[in-house]
């Protein structure tokens, strides 16, 4: 990995300078004025020779996006639902909890936290709210 580094770094060193490109001369380079200029320099030094302007090269580096980290929230299942599979696990049919909505009135009538300890801690309450047919359907569940 500490070698891919190195490539990497000095790949990314090389692209973020400009390269220099020598580009052939024009005819309006090659003669600024008519007097003869020394080979040393670009142009004359007079007032009617202007240097031509070195041509603008964009190099664009295109750099690595940082990563980001995602935590998904875990999602929970409602309240009725929790309810239910304790409900089944203890023994009530599932066509008796949906006969009675017995889901969806736990869900109306609980405002705890919601994991299998405290809904199973609540349900004792529950049926002593409700009373009546959800009362006795739960009865055996203590």
């Amino acid at each position: 990995m500490n070698l891919l580094q190195k490539i990497w770094s000095w790949l990314t060193s090389l692209f973020r300078q400009a390269p220099i490109v020598a580009l052939p001369p024009t005819e309006s380079e090659g003669e600024c004025c008519d007097e003869e200029c020394e080979p040393e320099e670009d142009c004359c030094d007079h007032e009617d020779c202007e240097p031509a302007p070195e041509p603008i090269i964009e190099v664009h580096v295109k750099e690595e996006p940082e990563p980001v980290v995602v935590e998904a929230p875990v999602a929970t299942a409602p309240a009725g639902e929790l309810l239910k599979e304790i409900l089944i696990a203890e023994g009530i049919r599932e066509s008796v909890i949906e006969k009675y909505q017995i889901a969806k009135a736990f869900e109306d009538w609980y405002d705890g936290v919601v994991d299998e300890s405290s809904v199973r801690a609540s349900i004792q309450d529950f049926k002593s709210a409700q009373g009546g047919a959800i009362n006795a359907k739960l009865n055996r569940i203590q």
